[in-house]
Formats: structure tokens, sequence, C-alpha cells
């Protein structure tokens, strides 16, 4: 008897629809079926992949307002913000690789200086089969990242989605059959950790996991085993700094904005907001007049969404309980939404706040915004840069060249200058965090090459009769003398 999986409504608790589990042992048959598909697909030329992907986009741009309603069925976030958030940028990503795939996958030439009887190129070939282990919080753009990056590249696909979002990632393989890609090239597979565990000890070429900091370790512990290469975008815990001169009414919307998009379910939300202290008393009035323009449970523009994934709450309850037992103080929300139905977390500001609370250290991935005093934008950066995560941050100041400068210090994948949390949308440069918030890139020539390519590097003779005698390595080799007279003529400027 075949196991379902249910999906359920966030906002009811009611289930919203079902998919078939794919038990473990079936992954490596599937897995097999993709890679069949993979060594036709990489048989085609760039032109002919465009024209299959060009009608996949055409496909979700089509089928946009049906994938957001998916998508708010299973994380009950506003209907607007899973299309901007959701389709709007996953055609983004879909576009740029079509449009570029074939100009960033050129074979890149290189010199040979000083051995100018030879020339050479490197080549990027798809490695294979791409597993992909998406999570929850947004179900369809953080599967078509990596998917139609993939795809660009000349790979095939297994998609494992989140069980709590298991609808939206079979829309991929509908959307896939609807769009007249080739069978198999793109599959999808259901389950928990196990079924993703099985994906991850399969044969793939490449493994792309979006989640949780623990969980990647343990997806790159398990293809360490085979040297499969990994790509991991894990959790995150960005600070936003607020410098002296900034515009502390446009700060205060971006904070608002940034702290709160998803219900603060997301890897480049502010977790961490550092205002200097010549201002911070200014700007606080203007962060809390801000707070009225977002709450839970209202079905209107200010609806920020509940709580996807259940387990979540308590650690969001846990962080603000550390927090004020540690001396924070709580300005507004800081509990759980009270409502009919659904589970819901009040938009939280939290003053008075240090790095001996857990929820400066840790990703909170909830509607909470911490603000932190600092004296100045050096205790700022001292502090911005004290976490284990690296993922992305933002820095905010009228002086354009300081607030450069500033971003480059910070210790972090990614920055903005000025704005937040849009570097997760800007596919033409990489994506990518350091330390516990995971490594490789997406987006961008290295999200394509260094991900889902390998590179190739051939060497040719330039001139093959003349090569072993001008360079005199070939036998009989020639001595010492001739070589020190070349390394003095070559090298000594």
């Amino acid at each position: 008897m075949t196991e379902n999986l249910t999906s359920h409504d966030p906002r009811t608790g009611l289930p919203v629809g079902e998919v078939p589990v794919t038990p473990p042992e079936e992954v490596p048959a599937v897995v097999e079926r993709s890679r069949k598909a993979f060594s036709e697909w990489k048989q085609l030329d760039h032109k002919e992949r465009r024209a299959y992907l060009k009608r996949f986009k055409q496909t979700v741009l089509e089928q946009g307002e049906h994938i957001a309603e998916v998508v708010r069925s299973e994380t009950g976030k506003p209907l607007s913000e899973a299309y901007s958030t959701d389709v709007v940028s996953g055609l983004t990503v879909m576009d740029y690789y079509i449009r570029n795939a074939e100009k960033l996958l050129q074979p890149r030439r290189g010199g040979s200086w000083p051995f100018v009887t030879t020339k050479g190129w490197t080549e990027y070939h798809p490695r294979g089969v791409a597993g992909v282990i998406t999570p929850w919080n947004y179900p369809f753009f953080l599967a078509m990242i990596p998917t139609i990056t993939a795809l660009s590249a000349g790979c095939s696909v297994v998609l494992k989605p989140s069980e709590i979002t298991p609808l939206t990632g079979q829309l991929f393989a509908e959307l896939a059959e609807q769009a007249g890609l080739p069978p198999d090239l793109v599959q999808v597979i259901h389950g928990n950790g196990a079924t993703g565990a099985a994906l991850a000890e399969s044969s793939v070429d490449v493994l792309a996991f979006t989640g949780s900091t623990e969980v990647g370790k343990l997806v790159a512990a398990e293809a360490a085993k085979r040297l499969t290469p990994v790509i991991l975008e894990l959790g995150g815990n960005d600070a936003m700094v607020v410098l002296d001169d900034a515009d502390l009414k446009q700060t205060a919307r971006a904070a608002l904005w940034g702290g709160m998009i998803n219900a603060g379910q997301a890897c480049i939300s502010v977790e961490r907001l550092y205002v200097v202290d010549s201002i911070y008393d200014e700007f606080l009035l203007e962060l809390d007049r801000v707070f009225d323009r977002v709450a839970v449970a209202t079905e209107d523009e200010r609806e920020i969404g509940p709580i996807i994934h259940p387990p979540q709450l308590a650690v969001i309850e846990a962080h603000v309980q550390d927090a004020v037992d540690k001396g924070a103080r709580v300005v507004r929300g800081g509990k759980r939404a009270v409502t009919e139905s659904g589970i819901y977390f009040e938009p939280t500001l939290l003053v008075d706040v240090d790095h001996s609370m857990t929820i400066v250290q840790e990703e909170t991935f909830g509607p909470v915004i911490p603000v932190i005093r600092v004296s100045d934008g050096r205790e700022a950066l001292r502090l911005a840069n004290d976490t284990r995560f690296g993922l992305h941050g933002s820095v905010w100041s009228e002086d354009r060249d300081r607030a450069k400068r500033f971003a480059s210090q910070m210790k972090s994948g990614t920055v903005a200058v000025n704005d937040v949390a849009v570097n997760f949308i800007v596919p033409t440069v990489s994506f990518g965090g350091i330390g516990d918030s995971g490594s490789g890139s997406n987006f961008g020539e290295d999200g394509i090459r260094t991900t889902f390519c390998y590179p190739k590097s051939i060497t040719a003779a330039r001139l093959p009769r003349a090569t072993s005698k001008l360079l005199g390595i070939w036998q009989p080799r020639r001595g010492m003398r001739y070589w020190k007279a070349l390394a003095r003529t070559l090298f000594r400027w």
C-alpha cells in the first residue's frame, strides 16, 4: 500500500492535498532514469536546450497565479507575496540563465606565458545528474534556482522538496511535462528526511541543498564519502547596520520589511539591527511608528503571514523569552497571536539587546527585530562580524563611498548598501554564504560554472615540431646552464 504525504494550510491547520511518498529504496532507480535523460539532454546544443527552457518559462508565466495559490495554500503567505517572491523571482532567474547560459559557458582562453609554444583553454561540461533538496519557506523560488541552473548547464534534475510543501514541489514535474521537456529530465521525489538521505547517498553527480545548517552538515558529510560536489545555502543571522548619516525614515521602512518578509522566515531577513548611539532614539521612534504597517491574520495589505512550520514557533518563543530574561524589553509584540486557527507570532520589536542573548547568536527565523545600540560604526562592524554565520547583511548611510567601504569589511557572503534582502533576487551576481551559512554560490557565472559544470582544461602545441627543441624538456634534455640563463632572461624584470 502506497504511503501518502499530506500538506496542511498553516492558516487553518486543514489538509490541502497529498502526494505519494517515494520509498528510500526506490531513489536509486529514479536517479538512473535521470541519468538516461541526462545522456540525451547533454547532446543538445545551447540553442536546442534554450528552446525547451523558453517553453518552460512561458508555462510558469502562464500558470503563475495557480503557482502562487498553491504556495499560499502550503505556506499561508499573502497571495501577492507568494506571486512576487516565488513566481516573479523564479521567472527572473529562469530568464537570466535562458538568455545567458551559452555566453557564460563559452570556453575561457588562458595565457601560457612563458610557455609560448603552447596555448590553452578551459571548457565547461555538465556534471550529470543534479540532486536538489529544498526547504519550505520559499518552496517554488528556492527549488527553481538550482533546477533552472542545472538544466541550463546541461544536467538533469531529481528534486526532493520539503515534506511541509510537497504540492509546490510536485508542480515542477507537472510544469515540466506541460512545457514538453524530455521525459525524466525533471523528476520529483517526496518524503521526509529518509528520502532526502537516500538522495544524498545515491550516485548523483552534484548536490544542491538549501536548508538548516545542521542538516546541511549531514548532507555534506554524506556527499564527502563519494566526493560528490555540494553547494550549501544554509542559515543566516544577518546584520543590518544603521550609521549616523542614514536616511532614518527610509531605513526604518527597510528594517521593517527586511525583518517581517514572509513573517521573518527568510535566510536573508534582518536578524540583528545595529544603530549608532547618536541617532538611536530618533530611529527607534521611527521604527516603532512603521510597525503599525504590519499585523497577522488580517487578510489585508498589513498581513505578514503565519509561521509555516509549527515547531519553529517554539524556537521563536524561546529566543524572545531568553532575551527578556537577560534584560531585553519588548516594545511591540513578543508573543504568539491569538487566532481562531492557524499559527502566528506577533510582529515583534525588542530593545536593550546585547550579544549575550540567544536571539543575537542564533537564527530566529521569525518576525522579530532585535535592536542593539552601538557607540559608533567601528563597534557596529565588530559586533556585526561577531557571528558564526555569514550569509547576508546591509549597511545604511547617505555617504555611498563610506557605506561601500563598510560593506567590504563585513564578514558575509553578500551585503546590500542602502537596500535589504535584494541580493537574493539579483541573478547577475553570485550569492552564497561563508561559515555556518554554507559554501558555494548561486547565480551569475559562478552558479552555473562551478556548481553544475566541471572544468576541462586543454592545451595544444602551437608549433608541434619545434616544441621539444625550443623548450629543451624532452630527451635529451638541456643542462643547468641553459635553464639558468633562460630563467634570468624571462623573470629578471
